[in-house]
């Protein structure tokens, strides 16, 4: 395996790596402020540095890339996931808990790899397929530990209150479209972004979320609020915000511009199971017994991936 077909996976681990990273200034700020404006915010630091970058590099001829239809598949990357996604895992998560939640909407990367099979002709070796099984195993594994805790970004606006011992079906229904509106976006960046300048794929994706962002409140909220975090907040985290909106996006669209879909969307799935070991470094998290087991099988299903995972 040569270095240039190791740039893909690499650029997902990445991103998900950064988010992991981010997951607990994000959790703190969408506690006070809510979700959406943790994506709002996201957004409005990363569009203009994407901007500068795209007329930097590529003056009038990189953003002249993005053809109408391509537009299209990134404002619907956008659609699944900072807007009508995370607005049903939120939706969700109040019924089930976070934990749970999270663990069934994690299954999008099977719902990703049928996509890339099915509409992008993608060829996954039997190897490859089971490495995506393992990592979505080994994650669902993982976020199962936090059973009866908050966790991620979205434990805020009372996920966790109410939540009951058996799932509900309302509950498990939306963790379910969820899945697939998160699939949709992996699916759209890898339709929408191939081929084309990183910054200018993200100038479009963040121009759409800022724009959309508001509108997307209403689903979460039966009144507006604001999606500006006060400025007192923002210097304290704003470095976090900046290197995963930033760095991370950019690996996010590296990786599933060049990466088979199926293994580019169980790779940037890993968040939930990366954050763990990170926590466990500062001392916020203990190593039981199903953590282990759940970082050992997504470990086996990497391997698979990076080394397998091409038809």
């Amino acid at each position: 395996m040569n270095a240039a077909s190791l740039l893909g996976p690499l650029a997902c681990l990445g991103s998900a790596a950064f988010w992991a990273l981010a997951a607990n200034v994000y959790a703190r700020v969408a506690r006070d402020h809510g979700p959406m404006a943790v994506n709002f915010m996201r957004a409005a630091l990363s569009f203009p540095l994407f901007l500068a970058v795209a007329l930097l590099a590529r003056p009038a001829t990189g953003l002249a890339l993005v053809t109408p239809g391509r537009a299209g598949w990134l404002l619907l990357s956008v659609v699944g996931s900072y807007v009508v996604g995370d607005a049903l895992f939120l939706a969700s998560a109040r019924s089930l808990g976070v934990p749970v939640s999270l663990a069934i909407a994690s299954t999008y990367p099977l719902w990703s790899a049928f996509a890339g099979w099915a509409f992008l002709g993608q060829s996954v070796g039997a190897a490859g397929l089971a490495g995506v099984g393992l990592v979505v195993a080994g994650v669902v594994t993982v976020i199962g530990r936090g059973r009866g805790r908050d966790e991620g970004p979205d434990a805020s606006d009372g996920a966790s209150a109410g939540r009951s011992a058996r799932p509900g079906t309302a509950g498990v229904l939306l963790a379910l479209a969820t899945s697939l509106f998160w699939a949709l976006n992996t699916f759209a960046v890898t339709k929408g972004g191939a081929d084309l300048p990183v910054a200018a794929v993200n100038v479009f994706r963040m121009g759409f979320a800022a724009a959309l962002l508001p509108a997307g409140t209403l689903l979460m909220r039966r009144r507006p609020s604001s999606l500006v975090v006060p400025a007192a907040e923002m210097k304290r985290v704003w470095p976090v915000f900046l290197l995963e909106s930033v760095g991370g996006t950019a690996l996010f669209v590296v990786g599933l511009t060049h990466t088979p879909l199926a293994v580019a969307a169980a790779l940037t799935s890993l968040a939930p199971a990366l954050s763990v070991p990170f926590a466990l470094v500062i001392g916020r998290e203990r190593l039981d017994a199903r953590t282990l087991a759940g970082i050992f099988v997504v470990t086996a299903g990497i391997v698979l991936l990076v080394a397998f995972g091409r038809g």
